[in-house]
């Protein structure tokens, strides 16, 4: 393969891949952003699942390490 040839398939692939990516936002990486500290972890799922109800995130994570213990929310928000 020549050089030349070489830089038009890797400016082809380039070009394919921001037009990819510039026409279809949602497959970007998303950000998770804390929320807050809730007492349960029940509590911070129904948190959670308020925030996808009401259209304010795309998903919810509770981090936690039992389950009756205090539980952490981060979510990905629109």
């Amino acid at each position: 393969m020549s050089l030349r040839k070489a830089f038009s398939a890797v400016g082809v692939a380039a070009a394919l891949a921001t037009g990819a990516l510039i026409a279809a936002p949602a497959a970007q990486a998303a950000t998770w952003t804390y929320i807050g500290i809730y007492p349960t972890a029940a509590s911070c799922h129904a948190a959670g699942q308020k925030l996808v109800n009401n259209h304010q995130a795309v998903n919810y994570f509770c981090d936690t390490t039992t389950e009756t213990g205090p539980a952490r929310l981060s979510a990905i928000l629109y």
